[in-house]
């Protein structure tokens, strides 16, 4: 079964991922074919693809005539290389962590650039707005985050009362 144990191995598998996805597109399989023999999702092919193009290690388009990497030569491309095929479960759990970092990194920002912003308290009206434009997604979130923290067994964090608060501070 895959496991994630650390971030070296998340990167490691990343890149070792993004090696099998250039090797699959240099020897002239789809994008569909990559995906269902690495089994993962086409937009992760894609994304994996564009990441490639940026960085030089594939053309913008390729051609017929492009040479086929030594390591290619032979892979059919209609039936693609013999792969490990992941189980659906797998791919789930790497999707949660990667959805999971993502949901972090969007709150972080939020707090950061948003509530953390010197017009919080500098401008009257800054709260309010936010509130009304941000309020009901940020509400919904939370119900959301709720339900998921009881599914995922995550114990329910302390609520302090504002009076509890106030006493720790004196």
């Amino acid at each position: 079964m895959y496991a994630i144990t650390d971030a070296r191995e998340t990167s490691m598998d990343s890149t070792e991922l993004r090696e099998q996805v250039c090797t699959m597109l240099a020897a002239g399989l789809k994008q569909r074919q990559i995906a269902l023999h690495l089994g993962i999702g086409q937009a992760t092919v894609s994304d994996h693809k564009r990441a490639l193009v940026a960085a030089g290690r594939l053309p913008v388009g390729r051609s017929s005539t492009a040479p086929v990497p030594p390591d290619c030569r032979g892979v059919d491309p209609a039936s693609g290389p013999p792969q490990h095929v992941r189980t659906r479960a797998e791919i789930l759990v790497e999707h949660a962590e990667l959805k999971a970092s993502t949901l972090s990194m969007a709150a972080r920002t939020f707090v950061e650039h948003i509530v953390g912003a010197d017009e919080w308290v500098t401008d009257l009206c800054f709260r309010e707005q936010v509130r009304s434009v941000a309020g009901e997604a940020v509400g919904q979130a939370l119900d959301d985050l709720k339900r998921i923290a009881v599914d995922v067994g995550v114990p329910e964090p302390e609520v302090l009362s504002v009076s509890a608060v106030a006493r720790g501070m004196r």
